[in-house]
């Protein structure tokens, strides 16, 4: 199969297109281990796959409308 017919699938199957896919699995991924360990929050961007904290802080914002510190926080006061 080639890679343009891999991505046409693949968005046909999960209605998106790979990159976001994976985006979203290591953003979810994220969001979990700030809420179930103690780990930085630059930690937790490397060991998701994140290349720079500033890109993972970027897209965390964007997909659950708060930093991850301000994330993080949010469900220790819980």
């Amino acid at each position: 199969m080639s890679l343009a017919g891999f991505k046409r699938k693949f968005t046909e199957i999960y209605t998106t297109s790979p990159a976001l896919y994976i985006r979203t699995k290591k953003l979810e991924k994220a969001s979990q281990m700030l809420i179930d360990s103690n780990l930085r929050v630059s930690e937790i961007a490397y060991q998701c796959g994140f290349e720079s904290i500033s890109t993972f802080n970027r897209l965390f914002k964007k997909h659950f409308q708060n930093s991850p510190s301000e994330f993080k926080l949010s469900h220790i006061e819980q």
